[in-house]
């Protein structure tokens, strides 16, 4: 059985590829948006 935290991690992985694909952006812009979201907090 697999562990529950590789379940939750794979799923999130699959929204972040639908996102991105949707957004039609990169990796990288996603996560120097987050980063300047977060850092704005």
């Amino acid at each position: 059985m697999e562990p529950f935290s590789s379940k939750i991690e794979i799923e999130l992985r699959d929204e972040l590829d639908s996102y991105i694909e949707a957004s039609g952006i990169t990796i990288i812009d996603f996560l120097d948006e987050a980063i300047r979201d977060r850092l704005k907090k």
